[in-house]
């Protein structure tokens, strides 16, 4: 063999060695997760005792960074994962009929609306480009897709051709997935299960979602290059009630039954058993479930030698406890960690502000990913905080939905309602309110939990001590004593709202 050809062969083992050496990176996004499922919360604990058998979730929180500041800053399934997957904010989207309600309004509308489309920089392409191998299981319900043939909810899906559809709308998810980056992609949940599939297909399957991943597992343990997984579950969102949503069907997917039952995970059977032998509640039987979920992917990636080359951030994509839907705390604020001993410290918990449009921008950080300037992001790295340092973030944090905007600073939060005038002329003329989300008169069944637990839900302008106040019960907006403090806060929403798409009454106009 000539020089040349030993120098190039050094080269590319060079390079190998060094991709090999970036850590890989998971994304476990989680659904409707609520606080009181997460043993590290005060919510988890009751009588000194923990009220979760999470045995893989509490040791990667135990041994990983706790964010108790996490804020979501669009607490809803699609704007969440819109942000959670491109570190921008959901009103940056350019799917056309998210342009088309802006260009109608003059504002931009956040809501399940916000799609990340080819031509959206996110986490996927950006990882692929940069050497990554990458994959993608579980809910979608934020990439856009156009080849889906609605089936009926009263379809038999072991007709020939219901189960042909069924098959086929699968197919076209994964090419889907694979337009925006994903090298590959299985186990796909187009969104929520009530009313997307056939009725007898309305089941949760956590096992066939796990299957997705490990055989994503099998194919980059082959490959030189170092792997990212968006890991995304729909548990513990409906249908079914807390507890019981392991115990749908096991042979039902969203493509259809599945021949025979799963083995990757412990049998659900297995799950009340282990539940009733530590004396809990029924409810924690589907904590139990994500649980071995979790644990399915930390014991292949033991048995593949890659564990410690990996860092997982575990994240929920918004809060439940009353607030879904709204800028409140109750859907704002979010449980989430990061683990990877091998490349941030361990057993901390932070207090700073941050939120998910911060996640992207720390991959690049911790991967060492050189970002072109055709990728601006609105998120910044949490490095520091990860490897143990108390710096400050962000001053503030900008949360948006609907016709709704908040800014979170100093412990204090002002949100601001305006909805656009002709959109409050069409709803009032049906004898309807405008809500917080502002797309359908009169709200959806999910606003219902926020109207009755916020009792200035409906006010144009609203001032709260989260600190002190954290239910946000007493809006503040009024006294005379912080006249100078919603200045300021306003002059910081501004600032965020100059920088984004979209007028927002008179606070901006366009």
């Amino acid at each position: 063999m000539n020089k040349i050809a030993i120098l190039a062969l050094a080269g590319i083992s060079s390079l190998a060695n060094a991709q090999k050496e970036k850590p890989n990176i998971i994304f476990i996004v989680t659904d409707d997760q609520h606080r009181n499922e997460f043993n590290f919360l005060e919510e988890g604990v009751v009588d000194g005792k923990a009220i979760n058998y999470s045995p893989n979730i509490d040791r990667l929180s135990s041994e990983g960074v706790i964010l108790d500041n996490y804020y979501i800053t669009s607490p809803i399934c699609t704007p969440s994962r819109y942000t959670i997957l491109t570190g921008n904010y959901a009103s940056r989207a350019t799917n056309e009929g998210f342009l088309e309600d802006q260009r109608k309004y003059n504002q931009t509308n956040v809501s399940w609306n916000t799609d990340i489309t080819p031509n959206t920089p996110n986490i996927a392409s950006l990882m692929k480009a940069n050497g990554y191998f990458t994959g993608g299981v579980g809910k979608n319900h934020v990439i856009e897709f156009n080849e889906w043939i609605r089936i009926p909810r009263d379809a038999d899906p072991r007709d020939p051709k219901i189960k042909a559809q069924l098959e086929k709308n699968h197919e076209y998810q994964i090419e889907t997935y694979k337009s925006i980056g994903f090298d590959f992609a299985t186990s796909i949940y187009k969104g929520n299960l009530p009313s997307t599939y056939p009725i007898e297909l309305e089941d949760h399957n956590t096992d066939w979602i796990v299957k997705g991943a490990l055989e994503f597992f099998d194919l980059a343990a082959d490959k030189e290059e170092p792997f990212f997984l968006y890991f995304a579950t729909t548990v513990s969102h409906g249908p079914d009630r807390m507890g019981t949503k392991y115990k749908g069907d096991p042979l039902v997917t969203p493509a259809g039954f599945l021949e025979k039952e799963l083995d990757d995970m412990p049998s659900r059977e297995n799950i009340t058993e282990r539940i009733k032998a530590r004396g809990l509640d029924d409810r924690a039987a589907d904590v139990l479930w994500l649980d071995d979920a979790v644990g399915a992917l930390l014991v292949k990636l033991e048995e593949m030698g890659e564990l410690k080359n990996t860092v997982i951030f575990y994240i929920d994509d918004h809060g439940v406890e009353g607030g879904k839907v709204t800028l409140y705390q109750g859907g704002a604020l979010s449980p989430s960690f990061v683990w990877g001993p091998e490349y941030i410290t361990s057993g901390i918990r932070s207090s700073q502000l941050v939120s998910n449009i911060d996640m992207v921008p720390t991959v690049v950080d911790l991967c060492d990913i050189d970002v072109s300037d055709d990728y601006p992001m609105d998120g910044k790295s949490i490095l520091p905080i990860l490897k143990g340092e108390d710096k400050v973030i962000h001053e503030s944090l900008y949360l948006e939905i609907g016709a709704t905007r908040a800014v979170i600073m100093d412990g204090w939060k002002y949100i601001a309602f305006r909805t656009p005038e002709e959109r409050e002329k069409k709803y009032s003329a049906m004898g309807k309110k405008a809500t917080h989300i502002n797309d359908q008169p009169g709200g959806r069944g999910s606003e219902t939990p926020a109207m009755a637990k916020y009792p200035h839900y409906y006010e144009k302008d609203q001032l709260y001590n989260v600190i002190e106040d954290p239910d946000e019960q007493t809006n503040l907006y009024n006294d005379k004593e912080n006249k100078k403090r919603i200045e300021a806060l306003k002059k910081e929403m501004k600032k965020y709202l100059y920088q984004l798409p979209g007028g927002f009454g008179e606070i901006k106009v366009e």
